[in-house]
């Protein structure tokens, strides 16, 4: 693999762009760069990164990230197909469009497909990143896990697990960050500064991660060891028990899954 092209450098084709650079994988003058606005490639550029058409991208790219939103995936796709080959991999990070209907779009051609769902996290190299390889992708599924390693967690998952991993992982994120913004106002209620009320909930947060993370304790485990009996934590909980905690929190991933299967349908 001599070069690699990402159409769309929004936040998450940027970060990918840059996760690419900083790790090494590809010279940055061997990284295309490809948005509507041009303002988007400023800082790639300042990298190294070669802005390009996308046509000029996907006819000297051996690796093409289409990072567009998923309503601008077939007309991006109409745009480049004829330089299409099967000697390049196609890797899609666009919710909802699966790897059956990028293929069908691309008219038989027998373009290794590979359809990645990173989450926002990978802005801090910590992100999940499933993915699943489309008919023709064979094991090039190893070529998506060595680029997208450096920003997190890659592991191969089928495509029919896709719309509960998005709503897991993929919109996870919104829902912690949706606590951390209530505990953030709670610390102010109870008359900590705004700056003491961040740094409380950012910390929480990013201490508890880490505990899950580098323990390999269970969740349960580690809640176990901060409740004793009777005390604050336990008293805490006590509410959490009473008002269907765990029911609402899988009516939450529920409800973002069955979007995403709409999405996937196009509703």
């Amino acid at each position: 693999m001599k070069k690699i092209g990402i159409i769309g450098c929004g936040n998450m084709g940027s970060v990918l762009a840059e996760g690419i650079i900083s790790a090494g994988l590809f010279a940055p003058a061997r990284v295309y760069i490809s948005d509507i606005r041009k303002e988007k490639l400023a800082r790639l550029k300042k990298l190294g990164a070669r802005p390009a058409g996308n046509r000029e991208l996907a006819r000297d790219a051996d690796v093409i990230i289409i990072a567009v939103k998923p309503d601008r995936v077939r007309e991006t796709l109409d745009e480049i197909k004829n330089l299409l080959v099967p000697s390049k991999i196609l890797i899609s990070i666009a919710a909802g469009i699966s790897t059956a209907d990028i293929e069908k779009h691309l008219h038989g051609k027998k373009i290794p497909v590979i359809r990645v769902m990173p989450n926002v996290n990978v802005k801090v190299k910590a992100g999940l990143l499933p993915y699943c390889a489309g008919k023709y992708a064979g094991s090039r599924g190893k070529v998506a896990e060595r680029l997208l390693s450096p920003l997190g967690i890659v592991f191969r998952l089928p495509e029919n697990r896709f719309d509960s991993i998005t709503a897991i992982s993929g919109s996870g994120p919104g829902f912690l960050f949706y606590v951390a913004e209530n505990v953030r106002k709670i610390c102010r209620m109870k008359g900590f500064s705004e700056k003491e009320a961040l740094l409380i909930s950012a910390h929480l947060f990013y201490g508890t991660g880490k505990m899950l993370a580098r323990t390999g304790l269970s969740p349960e485990k580690l809640r176990e060891m901060v409740t004793s009996p009777g005390g604050t934590t336990f008293a805490g909980l006590s509410v959490f028990e009473q008002k269907g905690f765990p029911g609402i929190l899988k009516k939450v991933i529920d409800k973002a899954e069955k979007r995403s299967r709409e999405l996937s349908s196009g509703k």
